[in-house]
C-alpha cells in the first residue's frame, strides 16, 4: 500500500473538482469524467512514480495533472479529451482487457477508446529494449496522422513529465528529455496548440 495516502487523496480533493468545474452544467459530460477517473484510480491502484525531488507519489497524481493542463492551461474543454488524458497510461503494467475496452466504449465514447488505444504502451514493451532515439522516432512518425486529441495529451504529458524532473537528480534523463523535447515536442505544440508552447519553453528552462 502506498504509505503517503494523503498526500495523493489531498490532491484529487483539489484537482478534480476543478477538473469537473468547466462541464458542471452538463450532467452528463460530469458522470462521463468521473466514472474515467474512477477508472483509472482502480487500474492505477498502489501504483506509484517519482516526482519533483525525486519522491514517490501515487500514479493516479500524473493522469490527473495530464487532465487539468489540457483543460486548463491548454482551454480544450472537451470531455472526451478529458477523459482520454485520465486513462492515457492504464495500459502500463498490463494489457486492457476486453471488459475494460467495452466499458471505455459503452460508458465514455468510442473516441475515447480510440485516442487511449494508441498510448498502449504495454503491446510495445517488446520494444524497450531498442533505442530510445528509434522509439519516439517511430512513435512521431504515428503522430503526425492522429487525432488532435492524441497530440494535445502528448504536450500536456511531456509538459508534466518536465515539471516533473524539476529539481530531480536524474542528470542523463533530464538532458535526453530536453532534447527530445526540443526536437519533436516543440515543434509539435507550434502546430497543434499555442497556449502549451511557452508552457513547454518555461519549463524547458527550469531544467537547468
Amino acid at each position: 500500500m502506498y504509505k503517503d495516502s494523503d498526500n495523493r487523496n489531498n490532491f484529487i480533493k483539489t484537482g478534480f473538482p476543478k477538473l469537473l468545474k468547466p462541464f458542471e452544467k452538463s450532467m452528463n459530460e460530469v458522470e462521463k469524467i468521473s466514472k474515467a477517473f474512477g477508472l483509472a484510480l482502480r487500474i492505477h491502484n498502489n501504483m506509484t512514480r517519482k516526482y519533483q525531488y525525486d519522491k514517490i507519489e501515487p500514479q493516479i497524481n500524473h493522469s490527473l495533472r495530464v487532465a487539468l493542463i489540457v483543460n486548463e492551461e491548454m482551454s480544450v474543454d472537451d470531455s472526451d479529451l478529458v477523459c482520454s488524458a485520465l486513462l492515457h497510461d492504464i495500459s502500463i503494467k498490463q494489457e486492457i482487457s476486453k471488459e475494460t475496452k467495452e466499458y471505455i466504449k459503452n460508458e465514455l465514447s468510442e473516441k475515447t477508446l480510440d485516442v487511449i488505444s494508441f498510448f498502449n504502451k504495454y503491446s510495445n514493451q517488446e520494444q524497450s529494449n531498442k533505442n530510445e532515439e528509434q522509439k519516439i522516432e517511430r512513435q512521431f512518425s504515428r503522430v503526425k496522422q492522429s487525432d488532435t486529441l492524441i497530440k494535445n495529451i502528448l504536450l500536456a504529458e511531456r509538459l508534466d513529465e518536465l515539471r516533473s524532473l524539476k529539481n530531480s537528480r536524474r542528470r542523463d534523463k533530464i538532458t535526453r528529455m530536453k532534447e527530445e523535447t526540443q526536437k519533436y515536442f516543440i515543434p509539435l505544440a507550434e502546430t497543434t496548440n499555442e497556449k502549451i508552447l511557452l508552457k513547454l519553453v518555461i519549463a524547458l528552462y527550469e531544467l537547468k
